[in-house]
């Protein structure tokens, strides 16, 4: 099941602990759109948001790229301006990670992801030996796949 294990549990990305992310040597970030940088039904991400991200690669030097399952924004939003995206990139296939390093141009090992799915982002990213980190957003409503979810990370935690 250590597959299924993250690297690192959040309960929002601002809440990521950037220290384990340098030792680990991570050069470049994978994110997760839906979710994880915004809500399900937004279209767009928060200023703060957008703030954030602008700050974390300036300040780390970290590249980012979304790359999603979802279809992309219907409007500009100005952040997929600002980091490249994938979009409707097919994950957990190793075809759209692999599509994103290249984009990146950082190795498997110096690279991590940041996503809310269990199947998608931390089966996808652990099987390909990507860093993991499983965000569980606090704007996600209670329903039986969420609790499912909470009840796998719990176990995985050991």
């Amino acid at each position: 099941m250590t597959i299924f294990k993250p690297s690192q549990i959040v309960r929002s990305v601002y809440d990521i602990d950037v220290d384990a992310l340098q030792r680990a040597g991570i050069k470049g970030i994978i994110l997760d759109w839906s979710n994880t940088l915004i809500p399900r039904d937004a279209t767009s991400a928060s200023d703060s948001m957008k703030k954030w991200l602008i700050d974390f690669k300036s300040r780390y030097a970290n590249k980012l790229i979304i790359v999603s399952n979802s279809k992309p924004p219907s409007h500009e939003n100005g952040l997929v301006e600002e980091i490249p995206a994938l979009f409707e990139a097919g994950k957990p296939k190793k075809k759209a990670f692999m599509a994103a390093l290249n984009i990146l141009g950082t190795k498997k090992n110096e690279t991590a992801v940041i996503g809310n799915g269990i199947i998608t982002d931390l089966w996808g990213g652990n099987r390909l030996g990507l860093y993991t980190i499983f965000v569980s957003p606090s704007w996600t409503k209670p329903r039986v796949i969420g609790a499912l979810k909470r009840l796998v990370v719990k176990v995985l935690r050991v």
